[in-house]
């Protein structure tokens, strides 16, 4: 994967407000005032959610993320990953950006400014993908310059969907790493059960029904699209029986009419289609 700068997504907010209390009056010494000379009267300070995290991974999302990279095809075992980001902190990954460059007197390139930037990385297939990391020691060990940032799983699902990004890995580059695709983090911000493709009954029951308009078709069968399915690749695998050669286009055919199906597009991420002679 390779990494996208984008604009910080802000897990903090520091709203100003009207107090009751009489307005401090500009100049006077005695106001206490922020690092930047502001006065703090009259402003709101939200209470931190995070006040006294330790920066170590959720213990029960840590043990189903460790579940699924022991049985990578065992579907409850990602329902359970699911089940446990749920209110779950993450820590997103935040990384200095150069914004204005000029050569300096050495006739090198100096940097004269710089912003923090939330990471995006880029899946194999060319989409963007939404880091998150359940504590602190799994995102220093990725990226030892990314400034830890405290955020609800919730919302850095739904800002990744924001942000058009269709996948979010958790803990990327450890070995209990986990890809939330695209049906489960809508899935998940809706607080809606889920079931991965390859195992869901209703995905299986409407390929059957597409394929009884393709006589050609002799058998049809649905499995995760690999052995590490939990990682990356295609997410379902459909494999397609029959007894003669099919010309090119009868597949394509079945390909436009699965892609056609909204309820299939809603379930399934990504899928690979191979035939086999019965």
């Amino acid at each position: 994967m390779s990494t996208h700068s984008h604009e910080p997504h802000q897990p903090h907010e520091l709203d100003e407000a009207r107090s009751n209390s009489p307005a401090v009056q500009a100049g006077d010494a005695d106001a206490p005032t922020d690092s930047a000379g502001q006065a703090w009267e009259g402003r709101d300070l939200k209470p931190n959610p995070f006040s006294g995290d330790t920066g170590l991974a959720d213990a029960a999302l840590l043990e189903a993320m460790t579940q699924v990279a022991g049985s990578p095809l065992d579907p409850a075992a990602h329902q359970q990953v699911v089940k446990a980001l749920s209110g779950a902190r993450l820590y997103a990954p935040i990384v200095p950006m150069v914004v204005d460059q000029e050569v300096g007197e050495n006739g090198l390139m100096a940097d004269n400014s710089s912003e923090m930037a939330m990471v995006r990385l880029q899946a194999e297939d060319g989409r963007e993908c939404t880091p998150g990391f359940s504590g602190i020691p799994p995102l220093t060990a990725w990226h030892s310059d990314a400034r830890p940032v405290p955020i609800e799983s919730e919302r850095l699902v739904l800002g990744a969907i924001e942000a058009e990004s269709q996948l979010v890995v958790l803990d990327p580059g450890a070995e209990s790493s986990f890809l939330l695709r695209r049906p489960a983090m809508f899935a998940f911000v809706q607080s809606h059960p889920w079931t991965p493709s390859w195992a869901d009954p209703a995905v299986a029951q409407r390929l059957r029904t597409i394929a009884e308009s393709f006589p050609w078709l002799a058998r049809i069968g649905v499995s995760p699209g690999s052995n590490s399915v939990h990682l990356g690749g295609p997410e379902l695998g459909i494999t397609l029986g029959v007894e003669s050669e099919v010309p090119p286009e009868e597949v394509r055919r079945f390909q436009e009419a699965v892609a056609g199906d909204e309820e299939l597009v809603a379930k399934i991420d990504s899928l690979a289609i191979r035939l086999v002679e019965v």
